[in-house]
């Protein structure tokens, strides 16, 4: 039988239990409020889009090098079938069994994170922040409001199209080949004279320039070459072909945007080419214009005797025109980087991004500026025959 003194004690007891409980039960719930609390920021850091886009250096590709095909296999980049026209030799590429030989010709990408459909979050927001030569862009001057992923990507699909086909003829040019063109009209620029005056489809079958000469359009290259030469507000007289009717229309110059020389009709050109060898490209996933003078210099290389790399790494960027004009991109800091990343030590910049260039050049990665496809390739064969050290780099004005 329990005593006064035992009930007092149970009672102690009791009462100190409850207390523990009560303390247990609290800590419970601010373990539950912050085990809630740091789900919802973990929701909140992953959903919520941040109003960017980070573009990050991208990986880098050797178009002369190799690639892995559906099954595996492995298979050339670059391939090239038919007859070489001026020596009428089949032309044969590298076994892709065999270990590369010779130097690498780098194309180099961006990683862009944060477009549509991909919007960046707060993750992709610090990885960018830790990544060398990383840039962040407000999203509305890179993309508009209402652009799909969709769209996005389909215009990179019909850039990196353009840009191969443009290197081929080129590069086709560049070593001297005969490459006939048609030239027909696919628009005009808004705000041009243009307008209104030509039609899709329409054949350009000359050009005359204010001094009178009549230029024919027989290669792709023609209109550009053409039209350095005319300064902006000059009349020229075009002559086109429309179901088979000859029409001739005066269309006044505009002055090219980028500050280039000479001066722009304000139309829209597409081009049908008679290449007389099958150039293919085996890319995956990668989009845009900017690979264009890469794949000039891959097809100048191949199609040439011996290795014009002379061994070296050699990265590089920049559009390419019909007439070998290199124009300007955008993400050089990020390319410079992932080119020096992968293990090239030279990079080929179009001069007219030198102003990007300076300040950004990762140690030990020497830039050399071009502006044309020919320099290019002359500089290419400098550096393989290694006298790359007095080419033109980019230097502050």
């Amino acid at each position: 039988m329990a005593s006064m003194n035992d009930n007092e004690d149970l009672e102690y007891e009791e009462t100190d239990t409850t207390q523990r409980s009560e303390r247990t039960l609290r800590w419970l719930r601010q373990l539950t409020a912050g085990v809630v609390a740091f789900t919802l920021a973990i929701i909140a850091c992953t959903v919520i889009p941040l109003p960017y886009v980070a573009r990050l250096p991208g990986p880098t590709v050797d178009v002369l090098g190799k690639t892995q095909d559906q099954q595996g296999d492995l298979k050339e980049i670059l391939s090239i079938t038919g007859t070489n026209p001026q020596t009428g030799e089949e032309i044969t590429n590298p076994d892709p069994a065999a270990p590369k030989e010779g130097g690498q010709l780098r194309m180099v990408t961006v990683t862009e994170m944060g477009g549509p459909g991909r919007r960046l979050n707060v993750f992709g927001w610090i990885q960018a922040k830790l990544t060398p030569a990383s840039e962040m862009i407000p999203y509305s001057k890179v993309y508009p409001a209402n652009v799909t992923r969709e769209q996005v990507d389909n215009r990179n699909a019909h850039q990196m199209e353009n840009s191969q086909y443009s290197a081929q003829i080129a590069a086709l040019a560049e070593l001297g080949w005969k490459v006939p063109a048609t030239v027909y009209i696919s628009g005009a620029v808004e705000g041009s004279d243009a307008v209104g005056k030509v039609q899709d489809s329409d054949i350009l079958e000359s050009i005359q320039t204010p001094d009178g000469v009549v230029h024919q359009i027989e290669t792709a290259a023609d209109p550009f070459v053409i039209m350095h030469s005319v300064a902006p507000g000059s009349t020229v007289t075009i002559t086109l072909k429309r179901e088979d009717v000859e029409h001739t229309e005066t269309i006044v110059t505009s002055a090219p945007e980028d500050g280039s020389q000479g001066s722009k009709m304000g139309i829209y050109l597409g081009v049908k080419a008679n290449i007389p060898v099958e150039i293919n490209f085996a890319m995956k996933d990668i989009g845009g214009p900017s690979a264009g003078m890469m794949f000039s210099l891959a097809i100048i290389d191949r199609l040439s005797e011996g290795d014009m790399t002379g061994g070296q790494s050699i990265a590089g960027t920049g559009t390419i025109s019909y007439d070998g004009t290199v124009g300007p991109i955008g993400g050089i800091a990020q390319k410079m980087q992932g080119a020096k990343r992968d293990g090239a030590s030279w990079f080929l910049a179009p001069e007219s991004n030198c102003d990007q260039v300076i300040g950004h050049v990762p140690e030990g990665l020497r830039v050399v500026r071009v502006s044309t496809l020919h320099e290019a390739h002359e500089d290419v064969v400098a550096i393989g025959q290694n006298r790359g050290d007095s080419l033109p780099t980019c230097e502050a004005k």
